[in-house]
Formats: C-alpha cells, sequence, structure tokens
C-alpha cells in the first residue's frame, strides 16, 4: 500500500493530467475541437513565431502564424488557455493584434532523406529469425545507430549491453532490418502509472542508461518520451532511437538551425531533455506546442528545474542529478 505521501503525489498528477486533457480537448489550435492540421512550422528569433497549415479544401490550406508573446492573445492560444477567433481566411496574431494575410504561404519543404549505406555493417550481424510477439525491427537509416548499439554492448552482437536499460540490438533479419527486443511504447504506458516511487525508479532507469552513454562519448540527442520504451508491468525503462545524429532543439544552447556536428547538441543538452521527459512522464502525453507549460509536483519540480536551468554549465552532471533522484524519500507502508 502506498504511503499518504506519495498518495497524495498520484493524485495531484492525476489531476494535472485531467487539468490538461479538459484544456487539450477545449482547444481549437488542433484537432478534435480545431481544423485538421496540414503542416506546422515553428521560427525562433527574438520572437519566435509558430505557422500553422489546417486543412480547408484547398492546395496550401488555411494559414495561421502566432507569435510567442506570454501573456497576450497570440501567447495565450499557444499555450491552450485561449481560442483562435473565429475568422475567415488567412491571418496572423501578433500579440494582442490581428492582421489579415492576402496570400498562403508555401508550407516547409519535406526533409531531404539523408540516409546512409549500412550494408557492410548489416552484413557483420547475426541474423535473426522474426517473431512478431517477441521482436521489433526497423529500417537503418544511419551508420551511427549501428556502431552506437555496438559500442554500448561490447562491441559485438548480441553482446553484453553497458547498461540493462539501454535498448539491445540482437541482430539484423534476413531482409537487412535491425531486430530488437519487442517492448512497449509510451502509449499504452504511461497513463496506467502516476506514483512518485514509479517516476523514481523510471528516472533512475533512465540515468544509468544515460551514464552508459555519456561513459562511451555518445550523446543520445533526442531524448522524449517517445524514445522511451517499457516492460509490460512498467517496472524496466529502456531508453531507444541511439542514432546520436539529429535530435531534439529544445536546450537553449542547442542551435534552431544547422547539421549534426554545429548544433550545439552536448552531455549538457541531453540533461536538460531529461528534464522534459519528467514532465512528458508525469503528463503521460507530448505537448502539442513547446509554448504549453506543464508544471510537475515535488519532488520532481526540483529536479526539472535542475534539469532545464538556461546555462548549461548551471545543469548537474548526470551523476549528481541521480544522487537527487537517489534522495527522493518514498516510503510504503
Amino acid at each position: 500500500m502506498l504511503s499518504d505521501t506519495d498518495g497524495a503525489f498520484s493524485r495531484e498528477v492525476l489531476r494535472l493530467r485531467v487539468e490538461y486533457q479538459r484544456r487539450r480537448q477545449a482547444s481549437n489550435l488542433c484537432p478534435p475541437a480545431g481544423q485538421p492540421v496540414l503542416d506546422m512550422e515553428l521560427t525562433h528569433g527574438e520572437t519566435p513565431t509558430t505557422s500553422i497549415w489546417y486543412e480547408d479544401g484547398t492546395p496550401l490550406g488555411r494559414y495561421v502564424r502566432l507569435f510567442d508573446l506570454p501573456g497576450t492573445l497570440s501567447g495565450d492560444i499557444l499555450r491552450l488557455n485561449r481560442n483562435l477567433p473565429s475568422l475567415p481566411g488567412h491571418f496572423e496574431i501578433e500579440g494582442d493584434v490581428i492582421r489579415p494575410l492576402e496570400i498562403c504561404p508555401y508550407s516547409p519543404d519535406p526533409l531531404e532523406d539523408d540516409s546512409e549505406d549500412t550494408t557492410d555493417l548489416i552484413s557483420l550481424l547475426p541474423v535473426i529469425d522474426i517473431d512478431t510477439s517477441s521482436h521489433f525491427v526497423k529500417k537503418p537509416k544511419y551508420r551511427s545507430e549501428i556502431t552506437n548499439l555496438l559500442c554500448l554492448q561490447g562491441g559485438s552482437c548480441p553482446g553484453t549491453r553497458c547498461s540493462p536499460h539501454l535498448i539491445h540490438l540482437l541482430g539484423a533479419s534476413a531482409t537487412g532490418d535491425l531486430v530488437f527486443e519487442k517492448l512497449a511504447t509510451r502509449g499504452p504506458t504511461l497513463g496506467r502509472f502516476s506514483t512518485l516511487a514509479t517516476y523514481k525508479r523510471w528516472l533512475l532507469h533512465l540515468l544509468d542508461a544515460l551514464a552508459a552513454m555519456h561513459a562511451a562519448g555518445i550523446v543520445h540527442r533526442d531524448l522524449r518520451v517517445d524514445n522511451l520504451l517499457f516492460g509490460e508491468d512498467g517496472e524496466r525503462l529502456v531508453v531507444c532511437d541511439l542514432e546520436g545524429r539529429w535530435g531534439q532543439r529544445v536546450a537553449p544552447e542547442v542551435a534552431w538551425e544547422g547539421n549534426p556536428e554545429d548544433s550545439g547538441w552536448s552531455e549538457r543538452s541531453d540533461v536538460y531533455d531529461v528534464g522534459v521527459c519528467v514532465k512528458g512522464m508525469v503528463y503521460a502525453n507530448a505537448p502539442i506546442t513547446p509554448q504549453v507549460e506543464w508544471p510537475v509536483p515535488d519532488p520532481l519540480r526540483q529536479v526539472v528545474e535542475a534539469c532545464m536551468q538556461e546555462l548549461p554549465g548551471a545543469r548537474p552532471t548526470v551523476g549528481v542529478l541521480r544522487d537527487m533522484v537517489e534522495a527522493i524519500d518514498v516510503a510504503y507502508m
């Protein structure tokens, strides 16, 4: 049975989830209350903007641009605190000023496919007979994913993992796909759990995986709840997608544009993303805009604040962060 403290924490988590879902369902920024979205683009700068192309039966769609100015109409819409006004045609909202637009800009070009030839690396892996009940397969895209996986399991396949909380490469299929143990994704998992004990365990698993990666000189770059997998009972968390190439551009020091070599991903940006993961765990979701405000209850609030410090040097190392999480008191009756 949970202690009164953990029970109170769980009740607060469930309250926060219900409140967010109420705002999310009521917002006409996106479906179900809003029009279907064809595309969305975030533009960074002195005043960030969010551009949305809505499906309206025309080739380009209906265009709306919102400026991220907190405490104004446009800022409140992005934070799901107010709805888009019911206006025809294309328009932009800058603060409290609404301006009609004559034309709809073209939506962003699709990302160029930069897949690499991995044939020689795949040929080195043992061939696995696929059992769909226990295996997950993935087409290889970058050489770095295979080399990172092999590095983190002793240089061989199946090898021995540096951490039980890193995805384990078992081999390749007859058609050249990577083969992994089949685990549960965040969708059917996160909503089933709400206790502080669970989050403490998951965080320690995440930090164990991250420590192993960093010790091997590998930066994940794309830590988010979509790249976390779980055992059926939620007892085990596993970090996946170890490409170490492209990733989230959420930490303030990571450039919004740039290539994998000079965008600024580092061990400290991984720590920042741990804070983002904690929020996703608590809300059992991913925000529809980066401006959505997701407070988390104590003592996880202190962990999130430490991870998401503006300056990279002000964030704790993975080791210090692990000590913070270990110190969280979770008592049982």
